[in-house]
């Protein structure tokens, strides 16, 4: 096997798959990666796949797509085309991330259960229901791709009219609509599985933190931390998930003929009456990646060959925990506030740093990004994984910096 891999992306969940095919003794290049990248990879300089495809001609790595915005721009597709092996579905599968309001309609046409929801076209048709509203809170999904920022949950009608205003000028926020949704109360779950469109396989179930603070109306993120494997599933729940929630899916992919290679996410909300989904996501979710990957002992160059190919390669059980804290800079998600020093301190047992938005400055770092740094405890146990995760944090220097204290305290769905 040609064991040479270019990953597409720049944050710490490409970080996270660069250092894992690193220890499977491949050589890597990133594109466009990041500070901490590019201690383990060579980065190259592309922003199109045709720049991809005329850079590797010769070369013709295997390419593993990162993030929803080049999937949604067709990059698979085109690499595909070219000859060159891609993990990463085509770019009318990734629509069922890109368009929220078709992905909807696609639960709706499988039956897979979802919070009731409808489509606003314009300011004008979301004030209306908002107007009329009586039951709160309430669900605001922008449709396209926000970078893990275009839901909102709305406590009441005033904070709808509010959250109206600042998007009502935008343009862009209603080019596909804005979901306008039952809330769902209940445990969130994310499942990935590995699929080629038809069979598929799970990765170990993670807990995403994505409020920016513990309190339940504090904002949406991108995620604040992970666990992994955390989540201890009722009997019968993995059927019951698959039954409801992923054999549907591939059905629909199945139907409409497209091509999919890669992972597909599940966000899930585990209520009373079962699990209902919150998204489909296209590829491996941020900071998921961060706990998920450093718990499986795999080979990694073999594993992500097996996708592209068309297969679906045995995973085995984790051999260890692992938990995820993000450091995000002052001020997100927001306005987060860039070009502040970071000093990492000495490299500890049982702990990872995977790099977000960074950059090298002289001998140190400092910060590029809102989610800027995701610390990873390793251990036999969540409580273990945790205990070091949290010590290592206390070791690095990064002067404002935010996060959750809570990462890893509640790891159960009841049933």
């Amino acid at each position: 096997m040609d064991r040479k891999v270019l990953v597409i992306g720049s944050g710490a969940r490409e970080h996270a798959l660069v250092h894992a095919l690193r220890t499977s003794e491949a050589r890597v290049w990133a594109s466009p990666g990041n500070g901490g990248i590019s201690e383990e990879a060579e980065i190259v300089d592309a922003g199109s796949w045709q720049e991809i495809r005329d850079r590797f001609a010769d070369t013709r790595p295997l390419v593993v797509i990162g993030p929803e915005v080049p999937l949604a721009e067709g990059w698979s597709d085109g690499l595909r085309e070219a000859g060159i092996p891609v993990v990463g579905p085509s770019q009318a599968a990734a629509r069922l991330e890109s368009s929220k309001r078709m992905a909807k309609e696609i639960m709706q046409r499988y039956h897979i259960p979802a919070a009731r929801s409808r489509t606003a076209h314009s300011p004008q048709e979301l004030a209306e229901w908002i107007r009329q509203e009586s039951r709160w809170p309430k669900v605001f999904k922008q449709s396209r791709l926000a970078a893990g920022k275009g839901v909102v949950v709305v406590p009441n009608q005033q904070a709808a009219k509010t959250l109206l205003t600042r998007w009502a000028g935008l343009d862009a926020v209603w080019q596909d609509g804005v979901l306008y949704e039952d809330f769902l109360e209940g445990t969130e779950l994310s499942v990935q599985v590995v699929t080629n469109g038809r069979d598929y396989r799970w990765l170990p179930v993670a807990q995403d933190y994505k409020r920016l603070t513990p309190d339940p109306e504090s904002p949406n993120t991108g995620g604040m931390g992970a666990v992994a494997p955390a989540l201890h599933l009722p009997v019968g729940m993995t059927e019951t998930i698959n039954r409801q929630v992923f054999d549907p899916i591939m059905q629909f992919l199945q139907d409409e003929r497209l091509t999919y290679r890669g992972v597909l996410y599940a966000g899930l909300m585990m209520t009373a009456d079962g699990p209902y989904v919150l998204e489909y996501n296209v590829r491996l979710g941020d900071p998921e990646t961060e706990a998920i990957v450093p718990v499986l002992d795999l080979d990694w160059v073999e594993f992500w060959s097996q996708v592209a190919a068309g297969e679906v390669p045995s995973i085995p059980e984790p051999s260890r925990s692992a938990v995820a804290v993000v450091m995000a800079a002052h001020g997100y998600p927001d306005s987060p506030k860039t070009g502040m020093p970071i000093h990492l301190g000495s490299a500890q047992s049982n702990t990872l740093v995977f790099h977000a938005g960074t950059r090298r400055n002289e001998d140190d770092w400092e910060s590029q990004g809102g989610r800027v740094l995701t610390v990873v405890g390793l251990g036999s146990t969540i409580d273990e994984a945790r205990s070091h995760a949290y010590e290592r944090i206390r070791h690095i220097d990064f002067p404002d910096s935010y996060y959750r204290e809570d990462i890893g305290i509640r790891s159960t769905v009841q049933g």
